[in-house]
């Protein structure tokens, strides 16, 4: 039998551009295809169709898709639209069922009928806007309580909450206190839902606040059947700006333009938006100017006063929410004691002579020791040192030259029966240094604040800083953590939290633990559109990709052991990078290239390599979202601007970097992937036109195992999948068809 040579054209490697067809010294040029539209490839060498778009369910408008990943078996989707928050849980959103409970007086329009006084503090009393205010006095608690008729026993409630100003906590039981339900859970400003199933005929949720500085809770309701929907401050343009990275139940999310927030999950079926707070930073450069701030008190709800003349002063209405930090000139300590076990924060003792005699002042009506202590550790261990158990103003000499002494003043266990001691310590040398966030504007030189640790006099003071983050100065635009710290960075800023303390940035805290904030200290101001950690803390410019260095490649960041520089002058576009193994993949500033960073030995550091050399005009209408889904195939999926997505079939093992095209029925507006066992699950976000009107939906890469021909193939798009055979198939709405 004769021999005959035939050619065999897999289009495996998918697509080739036109301007490279010429590249016959590239093999996989006769396995690539000038178009490959809705074929997907695998590494192995196949090609089928891909799978069709199963419809979940409608979203709003457009929609950014944040994946929740506890584990690889727990996981969630948490669907940003504009100003609103929803979370579905294995493909359903999650949803509140009718029921008929209410609250009496939830919005606190004019008073706080309604609600229980339980275990008074400093407030407890309606405030105006419309709030219920909340401020214990460091020992003591302020509490409101409220008990609720359940008419529907053994159905899940839904109670949302709103803070208008955190934190408070809350807790809800069957019973007057009780807390079976939720125990005592910190809410910082912004929207929580609650799910919860009472088993009894009511319900009773208490609102308490320890803190000596006021917090403003603004409603509570039992929710309306349907999805659930949490306020949240992004606008639907902003959506392809959020930046985020998580750690246990909280993701952390930075925007650009915006304050920080956390998305929380507080249960399976409960879930908040909140506000991201640093208590102790950063701060920006100290004071060098002659301007003074004075402070109204040491702690509590103050006033913050600009030396400045009115109209020129340094406060302006975008400092709500900004910190500052003042250190004072002598130290004075101030608090009001009615329980025993409880002591003042500490003044510090120095020098010789009468140098060292300090002021000590007790008044108010009480039964109760009172004691003086001192430490010569900063605080490990205390020593009794003078006792009163009347009110008295004198002054205390230790004696103890040239040694370095704390001391404190307060109520022992088993020492107080009854009043209020209030104590002050005054020492006229030394400094104490406080913080404080603005809450509310009155001038430029004048501001409302509540006080964050407590202040060390209420004198004039030129010492002090402002925060670096607040609708004046700006917000971080990327998140990511590195090295055991929380990473933010915006502008040309980096800031990295205390080790294993992400909500600390406190610059007193020494050692290699301590907190990194940064500047990167040449070129233009650059916005740092996104951060990846590799091997290295990498960070995307629009002007250049830049590797935060220490002086050894595995030794770890430190505030003194923090260099960056620029690795790569590609320049990086607002599109969030991705992460694959120790490599990462970012859109250059052209919005249309796709580039590989990964370690380069020579070079020592991490260097970019262009993905897209073969397929130039594959991505020109410009690229605005990336995902990565890891099974079957390690696969990018790229979401261009035309609403068409390209995707990349990646193996560098292999050698493989395939790329094809993905079209619907539509324009897919965003995509998200979220592990699976067999297979990743993979979502487009796509915008169909129904009826006339567009729509929004949410919808699922079917499984490869279910297209493949068999009884059941899934490869329409929108489909809905029916188990059982039937004539009438319902619930078709979404685009009035399905396949089965």
């Amino acid at each position: 039998m004769a021999r005959g040579a035939f050619e065999f054209l897999a289009f495996n490697r998918g697509i080739i551009s036109r301007r490279g067809l010429a590249r016959v010294d590239l093999k996989r040029t006769a396995l690539s295809a000038e178009t490959m539209v809705n074929w997907m490839p695998r590494v192995l060498g196949s090609m089928s169709m891909r799978p069709g778009l199963g419809y979940l369910f409608t979203l709003p408008g457009a929609t950014k898709t944040v994946p929740f990943i506890f584990s690889a078996s727990d996981t969630a989707a948490v669907h940003v639209s504009g100003e609103q928050t929803r979370v579905s849980v294995d493909d359903e959103l999650v949803e509140r069922p009718l029921v008929t409970a209410a609250f009496t007086n939830g919005t606190f329009t004019s008073d706080l009928t309604g609600w229980t006084s339980v275990d008074a503090g400093t407030v407890n009393a309606w405030q105006t806007g419309g709030y219920l205010g909340l401020a214990g006095d460091g020992t003591n608690v302020a509490r409101r309580r409220q008990a609720v008729t359940v008419n529907e026993p053994n159905v899940e409630h839904g109670v949302r909450v709103v803070v208008a100003r955190g934190p408070l906590k809350i807790r809800i039981g069957s019973t007057s206190g009780g807390s079976e339900y939720l125990a005592d859970t910190e809410l910082n400003t912004g929207e929580h839902s609650f799910a919860f199933t009472p088993t009894g005929a009511s319900f009773s949720v208490d609102f308490f606040n320890q803190n000596d500085r006021l917090a403003l809770l603004d409603s509570i309701a039992v929710e309306s059947a349907g999805a659930m929907v949490l306020g949240s401050p992004w606008a639907a343009a902003d959506l392809t700006l959020l930046r985020h990275d998580q750690s246990g139940d909280i993701i952390f999310v930075a925007c650009d333009g915006y304050r920080q927030r956390k998305i929380v999950r507080w249960g399976a079926r409960s879930w908040g938006v909140e506000e991201y707070l640093a208590d102790d930073g950063p701060f920006r450069v100290e004071n060098t100017g002659t301007t003074t701030i004075t402070p109204s008190g040491l702690s509590g709800n103050i006033t913050l006063t600009s030396s400045a003349v009115a109209g020129s002063g340094i406060f302006r209405g975008t400092h709500v929410g900004a910190l500052f930090r003042l250190t004072s000139a002598g130290q004075t300590v101030s608090d009001s004691f009615s329980a025993e076990n409880d002591f003042s924060t500490h003044i510090r003792v120095t020098g010789t002579g009468e140098s060292r005699r300090f002021g000590v002042t007790i008044e108010g009506t009480f039964t109760a020791t009172v004691t003086l202590q001192r430490s010569v550790d900063e605080g490990a261990s205390w020593q009794d040192v003078s006792t009163w158990t009347t009110p008295v103003s004198t002054t205390y000499l230790d004696g103890l030259d040239d040694q370095i002494i704390w001391y404190r003043i307060g109520v022992k266990t088993g020492d107080y029966s009854s009043g209020v001691a209030d104590c002050t310590l005054v020492y006229s040398s030394g400094s104490i240094t406080g913080v404080a966030r603005v809450t509310a504007y009155t001038s430029s030189t004048v501001v409302s604040a509540e006080v964050l640790s407590p202040l060390g006099g209420t004198a004039a003071t030129d010492v002090w800083a402002e925060g670096a983050w607040s609708d004046f100065r700006g917000w971080p635009s990327a998140v990511r953590f590195h090295d055991g710290r929380l990473f933010w960075a915006g502008k040309d800023k980096f800031w990295g939290s205390v080790t294993d303390q992400f909500y600390t940035f406190d610059p007193d805290f020494e050692g290699d633990a301590g907190p990194i904030n940064r500047s990167i200290g040449y070129g233009p101001v650059d916005t740092i559109n996104w951060l990846m950690s590799l091997g290295r803390l990498i960070a995307g410019g629009a002007m250049a990709e830049i590797s935060c260095r220490s002086s050894s490649f595995n030794e770890p960041l430190t505030p003194t052991n923090f260099t960056p520089k620029n690795t790569s002058t590609q320049g990086s576009s607002p599109v969030a990078a991705v992460q694959i193994d120790e490599k990462g993949l970012f859109v250059q500033r052209n919005g249309a290239t796709v580039y590989e960073m990964s370690y380069n030995v020579e070079g020592d550091d991490y260097k970019p390599d262009e993905l897209t050399k073969l397929v130039p005009e594959l991505c020109e209408s410009g690229i605005t979202v990336l995902a990565v889904q890891r099974k079957p195939d390690t696969r990018v999926h790229c979401r261009l601007a035309d609403g068409t997505v390209a995707v990349m079939i990646y193996d560098r093992v292999e050698n493989v970097v395939c790329w094809v095209k993905v079209e619907t029925d539509g324009s897919v507006e965003d995509v998200c992937t979220l592990p699976g066992t067999s297979e990743d699950a993979v979502y487009y976000t796509v915008k169909r036109t129904i009826g006339g009107a567009d729509v929004y939906y949410h919808e699922r890469w079917a499984l490869e195992s279910e297209a493949r021909g068999a009884a059941v193939s899934k490869m329409a798009d929108s489909f809905v999948y029916a188990a059982a055979s039937a004539d009438i198939i319902t619930g078709l709405d979404q685009i009035g068809r399905a396949h089965v």
